[in-house]
């Protein structure tokens, strides 16, 4: 078996339902991983000649799915010869996924239609003319690749639509009614013991260097004053640091980073360790020169649950991933109740 053609087109399904991508949550590199495959059955022998009914495999609605459908669908993800060489039993796994998934396809279409969701054609040619510049590929060069396998381009323009319309339909039906709630990260780190053993603090800051005209009054400057009243008026620290900051970390709203306990300087280290969480401290005098803090999180502490901020990241992304999923099956369950959906023999 070719599993690598097999895991990299797994991943652009996988990648087509990721947040933040390309045209409608579907990336360009998917696409293109998929013409690449494509590209790749010309060095595969073509399949047997025989004839083969095109039989009737499912009524959805009032759309039909055909074996020619089912093999064609089979044959884009795993290269006949590689299908032919699995176990039966696997054979069987695959060819109920395909047609599962075209169904899906199907129903989501309709209700898609029914939304007023749609691809326009030109969508469409934008993407495959990018994916065919891409891989320096002509659309003659891409028909020749899919009938060595006895595809056709239609059918591969129509597996981008689909994929295309049903990432849309899930960015705006599905994505986005998603929500994650902080208590639900604190949650799923506690069940999987994720909480940071080590300490350490993440930290922003405006900064006034020894060198700078503004530090000769220290803390008493106009500048720190005039940073104080705007705090005090509900401004926005990191929108502040990037105004007042003279320190590299400026452009970045003043975020320096996370740093573990002994890598900081101990005048601000004393103070981020007992600073409340996302408030600004007073102004420190270091060596460096002057600064206000904030702590925007710190692990470590036995009297708070907390986070590094990696951590965080991957239970967010593992989060949603588990809601997307649920979502979508939940999804197809109302959509096979709510439209006929008939499976032949």
């Amino acid at each position: 078996m070719n599993s690598k053609k097999l895991s990299l087109y797994k991943l652009m399904r996988k990648q087509a339902l990721q947040p933040g991508c390309g045209l409608y949550g579907l990336q360009i590199s998917s696409l293109i991983t998929f013409t690449l495959l494509t590209a790749a059955l010309m060095l595969l022998p073509p399949p047997a000649q025989a004839r083969i009914a095109n039989r009737i495999m499912a009524i959805v609605g009032n759309q039909v799915i055909t074996s020619k459908n089912l093999r064609q669908a089979i044959t884009i993800e795993y290269p006949e010869e590689s299908f032919k060489a699995l176990p039966e039993a696997e054979q069987k796994q695959i060819i109920k996924k395909e047609l599962d998934d075209l169904i899906d396809n199907l129903l989501i279409a309709q209700q898609a239609a029914t939304l007023g969701i749609s691809i326009t054609d030109e969508d469409l040619e934008a993407t495959i003319q990018r994916v065919l510049k891409q891989n320096r590929m002509s659309r003659e060069m891409l028909e020749k690749a899919l009938a060595g396998q006895h595809l056709d381009f239609t059918s591969y323009r129509d597996k981008i639509a689909a994929d295309l319309l049903k990432a849309k339909f899930i960015s705006k039906e599905i994505k986005a009614n998603i929500i994650i709630t902080n208590q639900e990260i604190l949650d799923y780190a506690e069940k999987h013991d994720l909480f940071s053993q080590e300490e350490s603090v993440t930290l922003a800051q405006i900064f006034i260097p020894s060198s700078s005209p503004h530090a000769t009054t220290g803390a008493n400057d106009e500048k720190w004053q005039e940073i104080r009243k705007r705090l005090k008026d509900g401004e926005n620290f990191f929108a502040l640091a990037s105004e007042y900051s003279e320190g590299p970390a400026a452009a970045k709203g003043g975020r320096l980073g996370t740093f573990k306990r002994g890598n900081l300087l101990s005048e601000i280290e004393d103070i981020a360790y007992r600073l409340p969480l996302e408030k600004a401290s007073e102004v420190i005098k270091t060596s460096l020169g002057y600064h206000m803090i904030m702590v925007t999180n710190r692990t470590g502490d036995k009297n708070e649950r907390a986070l590094t901020p990696k951590a965080e990241d991957q239970v967010k992304e593992k989060l949603y991933e588990e809601k997307l999923e649920n979502a979508l099956k939940e999804l197809s369950r109302d959509l096979r109740r709510e439209y006929s959906v008939k499976i032949m023999q």
